[in-house]
């Protein structure tokens, strides 16, 4: 039995007229009726009793209707499903990110602009290190990152550089430069710093070291935190300033203040990073759009 004989068997039962079926399905009624034996045969059961002027569904043909049309529908379900998925229109998509992406507005940029071209596809999040994304997308279980550190970097991926943003300081409100409108550097050369320093990532150590060669001095790196919301509740409570991208001021901790740099011009970047040459249609749906968001970050 196969969907063809279920087709034709419907038509029948909808025009109980062999010939009218036979012409809407545009085969010979002998071919008709030779497809409908053969299913009868395979089921060993009636399914239409015919005499010389009338063709009537038995009760197992009746019963049989119901589910021939069931069948029907969820084939051509399955049918439109491959199709979206093959388009990249319908499916999921596993996407990983640093959390201070979120913070940017980068990762609900690159969602909604998804969710609007792709209504149907599912897009799961993985709040996760930046070494730890890439050695996931590596093995096929991401297909895709939105990351700030690119050392170590395989040409098996494409990065695209999403948005650029100055560094900033945080501070207590209590600091002694809290009541300045922007620091200099070289202020902070006798400040111990706490550092966003992650798991097997350099993180934003690099930055505070470009800051310090800048102002002719080491920083005094006090305290390393896995993320930032510990970072920065380390340094609202008096235990240090922290070097960070300006967006993570987003978060407003009680006690914590954020002031620029006068003179430093050191930039943080995030970029999406795919593996080159994915085929996956959602992936590439990504990609254009990370794509159009890129051209809109200032060089």
């Amino acid at each position: 039995m196969d969907l063809k004989q279920l087709r034709y068997f419907v038509c029948l039962a909808e025009n109980l007229h062999f010939s009218k079926a036979a012409e809407f399905l545009e085969i010979a009624p002998s071919a008709l009726s030779m497809q409908l034996q053969a299913l009868e045969k395979e089921l060993q059961v009636r399914l239409v009793a015919r005499t010389k002027r009338s063709v009537a569904l038995t009760t197992a043909g009746q019963l049989f209707l119901e589910q021939a049309l069931k069948t029907l529908a969820c084939a051509e379900q399955a049918k439109r499903v491959a199709t979206l998925a093959g388009r990249g229109e319908m499916g999921s998509i596993e996407i990983g990110y640093v959390f201070s992406s979120v913070c940017s507005g980068i990762v609900q940029s690159l969602l909604s602009g998804y969710r609007g071209r792709y209504p149907n596809v599912s897009a799961t999040l993985h709040a996760l290190e930046s070494p730890l994304q890439i050695e996931l997308l590596q093995d096929g279980k991401l297909d895709a990152c939105v990351v700030r550190t690119v050392a170590g970097y395989s040409d098996d991926f494409e990065r695209i550089l999403v948005y650029r943003e100055p560094m900033v300081v945080a501070m207590s409100i209590h600091h002694r430069l809290a009541g300045k409108v922007a620091v200099r550097a070289v202020d902070l050369a006798t400040e111990a710093f706490v550092v966003p320093q992650f798991e097997r990532d350099l993180g934003f150590a690099k930055h505070l070291l470009a800051i310090g060669e800048h102002a002719g001095y080491i920083p005094n790196v006090a305290t390393r935190t896995k993320d930032f919301i510990t970072a920065l509740a380390h340094v609202a409570s008096g235990h240090g300033i922290a070097v960070i991208p300006r967006s993570v001021s987003a978060i407003a901790l009680p006690g914590l203040v954020f002031r620029d740099f006068v003179e430093v011009k050191e930039i943080s970047e995030l970029f999406v990073v795919v593996r080159k040459n994915d085929m996956s249609p959602f992936v590439k749906g990504l990609t254009e759009i990370a794509r159009a968001i890129a051209a809109d970050v200032p060089a």
